[in-house]
């Protein structure tokens, strides 16, 4: 999914995509980014507990918050379950929130709330289908930070 969402991105002209997992995040990639994407596997209709320590590494580790470092960057989230019902939307909806209490941008593709897998069942593994919505998701967040970030503030 992770890889798909980066192809995704990197179909926009002049998108550089930073590609790492949460633990291996540092502020510095934060705070010269336009846009992050962060997906996780669902744990109890919720996001991993590596997934949670980043995003509360961002106020206690990177000093993010009270000065909101992240505003108006552009945030969007995907998710992997074993079943369908699995709890996908709510884990995506806690990425979500962690960023809009952040104020940032945060937007959609591929579903309502960002992309998702469904893992497990009769066809184990990611489809295509999946793997193309984890391509619009990165391919909307990167026209949308593109627009964003070449319009001069006031």
């Amino acid at each position: 999914m992770a890889e798909a969402v980066v192809d995704g991105a990197k179909s926009v002209f002049g998108t550089v995509v930073v590609m790492k997992r949460v633990g291996q995040v540092t502020a510095d990639d934060l705070f010269s980014s336009d846009a992050v994407v962060v997906g996780s596997p669902v744990y109890w209709s919720n996001m991993s507990g590596e997934v949670k320590t980043f995003f509360d590494n961002w106020q206690f580790k990177f000093g993010v918050f009270p000065d909101f470092k992240m505003k108006n960057k552009v945030g969007a989230a995907f998710a992997t379950g074993g079943q369908i019902s699995s709890g996908k939307e709510v884990t995506m909806l806690t990425i979500l929130a962690a960023m809009l209490g952040n104020q940032m941008i945060v937007v959609s593709g591929g579903g309502a709330f960002g992309a998702s897998a469904t893992t497990e069942g009769d066809s184990p593994g990611i489809d295509n289908t999946e793997l193309a919505d984890a391509r619009a998701l990165g391919q909307r967040v990167a026209e949308v930070a593109a627009l964003i970030h070449s319009v001069p503030s006031r």
